[in-house]
């Protein structure tokens, strides 16, 4: 495992971060002492950067990073979310999760069937002074912390990042040691540019991926330039760029049939070009994240434990060649995401 400076913050971190988006969800088959066991098999290979939300599975995702690491806190660096509210009928769902699971596994219920059952409880959010200081408090709570490393606005408007309100109470945070650095993780890619003119602003969190190579136009080379961190996520693209392409269905692809089209004939150069240089789909969409200059780290969505190998193998392989650059970048002329 190699270990990178955080912008031009204190912090080191590895430079592969878990992804905690998908723990703790009601159709994960693991227990939660599996889910701590992996997150903290994860932390002894190396891994010590953690990025989740007080969103993620109802505040599931934050209490399984607190019980992993409440006991080394100094030895890992937690970054976490806020500005979603839940809805009743969601909030309902995580007071009675540890009894509807097991009943949900029992009866074999698929989640499009309990998500229909939500529909409408469309989550609200709010980056009000008043929200933040309770948020912060709540996932001080579940994360068994008393500081958090990384605070970040969770997906905000354009709207709300021009006007700034957040930043007064961020910095307070800061002050007041329970925030030791706060980013924003950036809905557009262009959302990360209107960040950047906020001095205290110390990391960003953008998607990056062969598929997604907007943020290297103009975010991630500006951030780089500032000495912001840069969060990369989505490095595979929800899984797109490593799953066998003859097993998936369009409507898996995208919703629109035009576009997902479209995207497998791209997803198919992709695995050509992978083949040509003799990687696995896999380590070659990794390598290419981490080859971005000014990237800190790079999030990996690991939810189960066969996971783990697979994807630290991916980190061992060699760096991309001049050539294999050369060819990935190259594909950003038909890239479908701008």
């Amino acid at each position: 495992m190699q270990y990178r400076r955080f912008g031009s913050t204190d912090l080191t971190t590895s430079e592969v971060g878990f992804g905690c988006a998908r723990i703790g969800g009601l159709f994960q088959g693991s227990s939660r002492a599996e889910l701590v066991t992996l997150l903290r098999r994860t932390f002894d290979q190396g891994v010590t950067f953690f990025d989740t939300a007080d969103m993620y599975t109802q505040g599931e995702s934050e209490r399984l990073v607190g019980e992993a690491f409440h006991h080394n806190r100094d030895r890992v660096v937690i970054a976490t979310k806020f500005g979603y509210r839940s809805p009743a009928q969601k909030r309902l769902l995580n007071h009675v999760k540890p009894f509807v699971k097991p009943l949900i596994a029992r009866l074999g219920l698929k989640s499009q069937q309990v998500h229909a059952g939500l529909r409408g409880a469309v989550s609200q959010q709010d980056f009000s002074p008043a929200y933040i200081a309770s948020a912060v408090e709540a996932s001080l709570r579940r994360l068994k912390t008393d500081y958090i490393d990384v605070y970040q606005l969770h997906d905000p408007p354009v709207e709300v990042l021009e006007h700034g309100e957040f930043v007064e109470s961020l910095e307070l945070l800061v002050r007041q040691g329970k925030v030791r650095h706060w980013g924003v993780a950036c809905h557009r890619q262009d959302d990360a540019l209107v960040c950047l003119r906020y001095p205290s602003l110390a990391s960003v969190q953008v998607g990056l991926s062969v598929l997604e190579q907007a943020a290297l136009d103009a975010a991630i080379p500006r951030a780089a330039e500032r000495g912001t961190a840069i969060i990369a996520r989505q490095v595979f693209a929800s899984g797109l760029l490593t799953r066998r392409l003859d097993a998936l269905r369009l409507d898996e692809i995208d919703a629109d049939p035009e576009l997902a089209a479209r995207k497998r004939d791209q997803l198919a150069a992709y695995a050509s070009i992978a083949e040509h240089c003799g990687r696995s789909r896999a380590e070659m969409a990794l390598q290419f994240a981490l080859a971005r200059h000014g990237v800190s780290v790079v999030l990996l969505g690991i939810s189960r434990d066969e996971q783990v190998e697979p994807t630290l193998r991916a980190l061992q392989a060699p760096g991309l060649s001049a050539e294999e650059q050369q060819l990935l970048t190259a594909s950003r002329r038909t890239s479908l995401v701008d």
